[in-house]
């Protein structure tokens, strides 16, 4: 007997919500480092302007440690939109039987 629909959407739709998640995440803490070391971070440009009026990509603030973190972020996020999704297919999706 079937459980339920199997549909793909499901675990593409966790990797996308991981993905931006992790960057999220690493863009948080690198904007959070940036205003720390005394810059001023722009949301639309994705830059931090230090103090000394120097402009570099809120990108070269992710240190491998932000990385790790930005990592466990987006699998948990993963995770966590997968199995509501897969819980919301078997509760509304076709069902055979």
């Amino acid at each position: 007997m079937d459980s339920g629909t199997k549909c793909g959407c499901n675990h593409s739709l966790g990797i996308i919500c991981g993905v931006f998640a992790s960057m999220a995440a690493a863009l948080l803490v690198a904007e959070r480092n940036c205003v720390d070391s005394g810059g001023r971070a722009s949301d639309a440009a994705w830059s931090c302007e230090a103090a000394s009026g120097a402009s570099s990509s809120l990108w070269l603030l992710v240190t491998p440690g932000v990385a790790a973190v930005a990592i466990l972020v987006g699998l948990a996020v993963y995770f966590a939109v997968t199995a509501l999704g897969r819980r919301w297919l078997f509760r509304y999706g076709n069902h055979h039987g």
